[in-house]
């Protein structure tokens, strides 16, 4: 029976190395640590051989059935895929020291089976793969500073800087992976942030004047006439002020409608701590004309191409760019920057600010974080910024 990419990912190693077929040769070789390689066997002059196609999951299931089909081709055109030396084994010894490659596909299993939420796992394949591109045949010891600098400041040096910044703590990740496995002694990439560009961090642009919030808003509510659940939820963003994952993960059991809360589990917040998030009206209203057309979804912004899964992360900023909001002007992230200095412009408590904004306490020793405290001036607190918000849209 055919491999498929669910049945690979699910595959769990059973204590000694065993084979899922795939059909017409090709293969996935079941490794005791977890890990998981492409090969396609075949037999060439008479003999049983192996290639070595790549690991999963940095080798799609598509990509390891392409490039088994162009190796029968060469087969075909009497080519070993292995080379012509009736000498050499069926397959690449095993290198003396580990290298790049294998050492980050350990990495990435071990935050797999630690329980990474899906959507971390899917940026780190995504940065962890640009260390291997470059580096991946490399053995860990050899990669020096010169070598990360070599990959991250190119990506830098095009605008991406904070990319750049996240690429080399995976570096820095993986170094000290590897040392704590005895693999290494150093981490090479702990040194190199002196030699990058600076990245800017929290400083998330937002609009601060008064006008140019009362802009923003009316944009906002026109834009919800040509695409109704995105500009929704930008309205939701300014009354309410929350992370991009929160709303983009936002699911309708966690709205409570008789005490006109939304109740954050801890496994969305960025300091692993539920919240409570006080609802003015104008977002339970907001709420309810999303509620009246029910796509079946237990999301509230669920994708349109599927409605069991979030929008993409660059949605909302990608919305704000349309409406003529550059990045230096304001972000999604920067409805909190709005929020946080208008309210304490307007004199509002500044620990309720705080903590409606789910920074963790300064004084953690003064009192352990209480997803309620202070929820009663909160919730008079959003509902005035609230209507200060929609005066200023009149």
């Amino acid at each position: 029976m055919p491999l498929t990419d669910a049945t690979l990912r699910k595959a769990q190693p059973k204590g000694k190395r065993f084979r899922k077929s795939d059909g017409n040769g090709l293969f996935v070789d079941m490794m005791p640590t977890g890990k998981k390689v492409f090969r396609l066997a075949y037999r060439f002059n008479g003999k049983q051989r192996t290639a070595v196609i790549g690991e999963y999951p940095l080798i799609k299931l598509a990509d390891a059935r392409l490039k088994a089909a162009k190796l029968k081709q060469s087969l075909r055109d009497g080519v070993d895929p292995n080379g012509n030396a009736e000498s050499q084994p069926p397959e690449a010894p095993v290198p003396t020291e580990p290298i790049w490659r294998d050492v980050a596909q350990d990495y990435l299993m071990m935050r797999q089976r630690a329980g990474a939420a899906t959507r971390t796992l899917t940026k780190l394949h995504r940065q962890v793969g640009v260390t291997v591109d470059h580096l991946g045949d490399r053995a860990v010891t050899s990669i020096s500073a010169v070598d990360v600098l070599d990959v991250v400041n190119p990506i830098a040096e095009q605008g991406h800087v904070e990319n750049a910044h996240e690429i080399r703590s995976r570096f820095s990740q993986i170094f000290r992976f590897a040392i704590a496995r005895g693999l290494t002694q150093s981490d090479p990439a702990a040194v190199t942030v002196d030699a990058m560009i600076p990245r800017i961090r929290g400083e998330f642009h937002g609009l601060t004047r008064p006008s140019d919030i009362a802009r923003l808003m009316k944009d906002i509510r026109a834009y919800r006439d040509e695409n109704f659940w995105v500009g929704s939820a930008l309205l939701l963003s300014t009354y309410l002020f929350p992370r991009n994952s929160e709303i983009r993960g936002m699911k309708w059991s966690e709205i409570d409608w008789a005490e006109k809360r939304w109740e954050v589990p801890s496994s969305r917040m960025k300091m692993k701590r539920d919240h409570i998030v006080p609802l003015p009206q104008s977002a339970i209203d907001v709420l309810r004309e999303l509620k009246e057309i029910d796509v079946g979804s237990t999301l509230v912004f669920p994708s349109p191409r599927d409605p069991r899964r979030e929008l993409s992360e660059n949605t909302f900023n990608a919305a704000l760019r349309r409406l003529g909001y550059s990045a230096k002007q304001h972000v999604h992230h920067g409805f909190r920057t709005t929020a946080s200095t208008s309210l304490n412009e307007m004199g509002w408590n500044r620990d309720w600010i705080e903590r409606q904004l789910a920074h963790v306490p300064e004084n953690r020793v003064r009192s352990s974080y209480n997803k309620a405290e202070y929820l009663e001036g909160r919730t008079k607190m959003m509902g005035a910024y609230a209507e200060w918000l929609d005066n200023l849209a009149v």
